[in-house]
C-alpha cells in the first residue's frame, strides 16, 4: 500500500469516527437536552422557566432556533424542540413560561399533514398555538387557557406547531401568513 493510499484510508477512517459521534447539531448533553444547530448555546435563563414541581419527572428538551419571516422583517426565535413522542406528550406541562423571543416547536418523525389537537392540561400558563403548513407558513392561531383540557384544532390540517406564551406572537408582530423557517437540523430525515 502506497503512502497516498494509506493517507486516504486514514482520512476516511477519521471521517467515520467523526460521523459516528453523531450528526451535526445533535444535542451536546443529555442533562438538559443540549443544543441543535443553528443555535450555538442554550440561554442560561431558560432553566429558571423549566423548573418542575416535586414529584414530576423531567423530560429534557434540546434548544435551537427558527427564523420568522414577517412583514416587518425576519426575527430569530429560540425554541425548545419537542421532536419525540415523550417530548411532544409533555410539551409545556408544568412549565411556568419561556424567555422572551422563545417558544416550543413540535416536530414529528414524519412530515405529513396532521389533524389532532392540542390542550393545556397541567400547563400553568396561557399559550398561543401557531399551526404551520409543510413550508412553515402560519395557517391559524389558537389560544390554550391554563390548565384547560379542551382540545383545540386548526381550521385545516397542519404539519408543525409553534407555541409561545399568550400574547407573545402579537407582541412580536407575527401573524397568519408569516413563515417560520425551520432549519433542516430539526426536520426528520
Amino acid at each position: 500500500m502506497g503512502c497516498r493510499t494509506a493517507f486516504a484510508l486514514l482520512i476516511g477512517l477519521a471521517a467515520l469516527v467523526v460521523l459516528g459521534c453523531g450528526p451535526t447539531g445533535a444535542p451536546d448533553s443529555d442533562d438538559d437536552g443540549g443544543v441543535i444547530a443553528p443555535a450555538v448555546s442554550r440561554p442560561p435563563d431558560v432553566d429558571r422557566f423549566l423548573q418542575l414541581p416535586e414529584g414530576v419527572e423531567d423530560v429534557a428538551f434540546p434548544w435551537s432556533q427558527v427564523e420568522v419571516e414577517r412583514g416587518s422583517g425576519r426575527l430569530t426565535l429560540g425554541v425548545l424542540v419537542a421532536d419525540t413522542p415523550e417530548r411532544r406528550s409533555r410539551g409545556m406541562m408544568h412549565r411556568t413560561g419561556l424567555p422572551e423571543q422563545s417558544g416550543m416547536i413540535f416536530i414529528w418523525e414524519d412530515t405529513r399533514a396532521r389533524t389532532g389537537g392540542f390542550w393545556n392540561q397541567n400547563v400553568p400558563i396561557d399559550l398561543d398555538v401557531a399551526w404551520l403548513d409543510a413550508d412553515g407558513r402560519i395557517l391559524d392561531f389558537s389560544v390554550l387557557i391554563a390548565r384547560d383540557d379542551e382540545t383545540k384544532r386548526p381550521s385545516q390540517p397542519y404539519y408543525f406547531v409553534l407555541e409561545m406564551p399568550r400574547g407573545r406572537f402579537a407582541e412580536l408582530g407575527i401573524g397568519v401568513g408569516d413563515r417560520v423557517l425551520i432549519p433542516a437540523t430539526l426536520l426528520p430525515d
